[in-house]
């Protein structure tokens, strides 16, 4: 607190007028540094960090002293200053001294107060300080480097790192607007060093109004949005092609100050997709002399292995010098299993355990001896593609099917691994056999511009809502979970089930983090406070006893709860969607434009816009089509939102009542518990025996045009699971959703 009119700094040896006699009390006098002492009076107690110290001291020695101190003399003691006031800058001075930078005894500017007024001076000094808002000081240093100033400069002067003041400065180039919003409070600063990854003020302001509206912004979400047609460093693309041989091929890296060295995201994802299938096919050709074919794949999709049969290598002969090592660690391991429990040590237990390690490595080494058969190479092939640790990863000894070898075809019956081998690897873009075509899943997807983090989206959506309605529909849920312990208990080999039924609580996670507050989510919550669960305190045979003795309705609601939270996610349009799902979410009877509708941040603005517009011709018209065929995808996909909004559809010029009824009601591909079109929940569409879900939905998509590249895809086979007939008898009418019912 100075009572100085102008900002004061270290005068010269030359410039330092002499120590005035006994200084007066409300005077700015000079004292001699080594006349100074802290006083005890001094409230401040908690010292600050070393950084903050380093950085006002960098800030003196650059400028020099900028605010007086305050001090008082120190009675009995001729010539003393205590200094209530300013006591960090008065430390900051003695290091500045004894590190030679300053003279000893150089005179430091102080108000001199009576002793008196010294507690109060210093309580008011430290609590009267407003600390400066964190955009203010962003915009300030971006000033300073607008005005030429260098970086490093910067940095010596106020005592921080030059990645702290690049720092600031991106920070300080955030849109006007948003700083804004980050001074009132809209956001946190983690969502603002996320918003600088936009490459402009437009990228930035079009992902905050995106995402502005949902409950829970995650920073994780911003920079998905502002990065998506970038690759991360740290991904196993980015981590393969490497940024050295990136940045080498001219590409352009943007990189996260604000977090380490390594992160950033490499800008021409069509450069990184080049230079990954170069080297790939590079390690293709390096393979080709040891097989009959070999192909480099950059992004293999689900189900590739199961269009392959494969041969396995032959077991090498083992040398003689580890089969001698393996009959020595048999033979100790025999005299262990012999010894009393009493002679067991904590060394032999130690050898044993080294023992083990050793005939691991053993059996390791003989595995890698192994080769193929020159027969096997010529008839098989390898898969060379990325590994999820950014390295090459191999698939050798695949044949096609189908392929013969002494006249006989090879199929999963000769190969007991090719049954388990798929499920593990699951992929679906590498060389298929002969007559296969892509499934109408993938035809659909292409087509649609579905992406894994949308499908797996759609499928969240689904699932809530479709767990709000199976949580309170007690015969669904008795069936389903009948249906699973039958198949488990009952049922030879293995079929696949339709709940997790160990308990397992499916995820339920969307990765815009928007499922919070929405009527499924309200509905859900309204239930859950229904449920009678106080017996969950008692000890486990009260609790027992109380659950037993609980009303049927209870039990009934409770039963419901537990396997609706059970239930797994799918959608209706993937090749392995399970049929029992499917037809328990038919007698639900879901009413899903009840509870989620398409908007532009969910699913209008992740697809493709020929897709977009297909789908406005077809439950629109051809009227709003031509109306919107020369809109930008953002402006698609808002008019597409207003459209499916029965508030804001009321508007949609040229549009009838049926139509902004069919927009209203309109779902994805796959969404509906139905076997028609995409969109439509009719039960003209109901699939009948023999067709496959998502041939159905393809032919729902078929006006989509030229970006249909798949529409010749070869015919899928039916479901071959049979349902139960308690499954696909008459279904009881399903829980309605009112407004009644969503608290």
């Amino acid at each position: 607190m100075s009572k100085s009119s102008r900002p004061l700094s270290l005068p010269t040896a030359a410039e330092q007028p002499e120590e005035p006699a006994p200084a007066s009390a409300s005077a700015v006098c000079n004292i001699p540094l080594d006349r100074l002492v802290l006083s005890p009076k001094n409230v401040r107690k908690t010292p600050a960090t070393p950084a903050e110290n380093a950085q006002l001291k960098a800030r003196i020695r650059a400028a020099g002293l900028k605010q007086n101190l305050v001090a008082h003399r120190v009675p009995g003691a001729d010539g003393t200053y205590a200094v209530t006031a300013g006591g960090r800058r008065f430390k900051a001075l003695q290091e500045l001294a004894a590190e030679g930078a300053i003279p000893a005894d150089l005179k430091v500017p102080c108000l001199i107060e009576e002793p008196e007024a010294a507690l109060e001076t210093s309580l008011m000094e430290n609590c009267s300080h407003a600390a400066m808002n964190a955009a203010d000081e962003f915009l300030a240093m971006a000033a300073l480097i607008d005005s030429g100033q260098p970086v490093d400069a910067i940095a010596r002067r106020f005592g921080v790192s030059e990645k702290h003041v690049r720092q600031r400065l991106r920070l300080g180039k955030v849109a006007p607007e948003l700083l804004d919003e980050f001074r009132a409070g809209a956001f946190s600063l983690e969502i603002l060093t996320a918003l600088t990854l936009g490459a402009d003020h437009a990228a930035q302001l079009a992902v905050w109004r995106q995402v502005k509206d949902q409950n829970y912004i995650s920073p994780h979400t911003v920079r998905r949005l502002l990065t998506q047609s970038a690759v991360p460093l740290d991904s196993s693309l980015g981590a393969f092609v490497g940024a050295a041989a990136y940045e080498a091929a001219g590409g352009r890296i943007t990189r996260d100050l604000f977090s380490g060295d390594e992160d950033g995201f490499m800008d021409d994802a069509a450069l990184v997709n080049r230079l990954a299938i170069e080297k790939l096919e590079a390690k293709a050709a390096e393979l080709r002399p040891h097989w009959a074919w070999t192909k480099a794949v950059l992004d293999p999709d689900y189900g590739f292995l199961a269009h392959y049969g494969r041969v396995r290598p032959q077991p090498a002969e083992v040398p003689a010098e580890l089969a001698a090592e393996i009959e020595r660690i048999e033979q100790r391991a025999s005299e262990f299993e012999e010894m009393d429990g009493d002679a067991w040590t904590d060394e032999l237990a130690a050898e044993a355990a080294q023992l083990e390690e050793r005939r691991t490595e053993i059996d390791e080494t003989i595995e890698g001896l192994a080769v193929y058969a020159e027969t096997d190479r010529a008839l098989s092939g390898a898969i060379v593609t990325i590994g999820p640790d950014g390295d090459f990863r191999l698939y050798e000894g695949l044949v096609d099917r189908p392929a013969r070898r002494g006249g006989s075809e090879i199929d999963a019956s000769e190969n007991p691994d090719d049954g388990a081998e798929p499920a593990s690897d699951g992929f679906d873009d590498a060389p298929r056999s002969r007559g296969v075509s892509p499934s109408a899943e993938l035809a659909l997807r292409k087509a649609c511009g579905f992406s894994q983090t949308l499908v797996d989206d759609l499928k969240a959506y689904r699932l809530q809502v479709t767990r709000a309605y199976l949580a309170g529909d007690f015969a669904v849920a008795f069936d389903l979970a009948l249906y699973a312990l039958c198949i488990d208990l009952f049922s030879l080999g293995y079929r696949a089930l339709p709940l997790e039924l160990r308990a397992t609580e499916s995820p339920l996670k969307s990765t815009l983090n928007d499922l919070a507050g929405t009527p499924a989510d309200r509905l859900l919550e309204g239930q859950r406070k229904t449920l009678a669960l106080d017996w969950l305190e008692l000890p486990d045979a009260q609790a027992f006893a109380a659950l037993t003795a609980l009303p049927a309705e209870e039990k009934q609601r409770l039963f419901a709860w537990c396997i609706a939270l059970c239930l797994k996610p799918q959608l209706a349009i993937e090749d392995r969607a399970d049929p029992v799902i499917e037809a328990a979410g038919r007698r639900l009877a879901i009413s899903f434009a009840e509870c989620w509708r398409p908007t532009a941040a969910n699913y209008w603005g992740r697809v493709k816009k020929a897709h977009s517009l297909a789908t406005g011709r077809q439950i629109l018209g051809e009227r709003w089509a031509r109306d919107h065929a020369e809109d930008k995808k953002p402006a698609l996909a808002a008019a597409l939102e207003a459209a499916c909004d029965p508030a804001s559809g009321i508007a949609c010029i040229g549009v009838g009542q049926a139509e902004r009824e069919d927009a209203a009601n309109w779902l994805p591909p796959g969404m509906a518990y139905d076997s028609g079109g995409i969109g439509e929940a009719d039960d003209s569409s109901q699939q009948r025996p023999g067709e496959n879900r998502a041939d159905l939905e393809a032919d729902a998509i078929a006006p989509i045009g030229s970006d249909t590249e798949e529409d010749d895809a070869g015919e899928i086979t039916g479901v071959a699971d049979e349902l139960p007939a308690f499954l696909i008898g008459d279904e009881p009418e399903g829980m309605a959703l009112n407004e009644a019912s969503v608290p």
